[in-house]
């Protein structure tokens, strides 16, 4: 199966990202490596850890079945977000998420954007 990274860079979107990435590492979890890159307005969802309770609960049960979550540190400063507000040991912070997604691209995989 192929390695995945899905993209979010809209607050709005977080529901339906979730539930394609419950279905996707249900299915084929197992037999690919999956990323989600969070950057964009996406980021305000944690701003002051005021992430929805809901969409935490669920990252958590997905980076216990190995998905990994990054977030962009360009888009954090360019929010005034400190880093202090990203859970640890449940979102990654990378320098750039355009970078990321670059470099998973180059890795081959592939790119979904929900």
């Amino acid at each position: 199966m192929t390695d995945v990274v899905f993209h979010i860079d809209e607050d709005a979107r977080w529901d339906q990202l979730l539930s394609n990435l419950e279905y996707y590492s249900e299915n084929f979890g197992d037999h690919s490596k999956i990323e989600v890159v969070i950057n964009g307005s996406a980021v305000r969802s944690f701003n002051g850890f005021d992430i929805n309770p809901e969409h935490g609960k669920r990252m958590r049960t997905l980076a216990n079945d190995g998905v990994r979550f990054t977030i962009c540190g360009n888009s954090l400063k360019n929010r005034q977000i400190g880093e202090d507000n990203i859970p640890e040991g449940l979102v990654e912070i990378v320098p750039q998420g355009i970078s990321e997604l670059v470099a998973k691209q180059g890795e081959g995989f592939a790119y979904i954007k929900p």
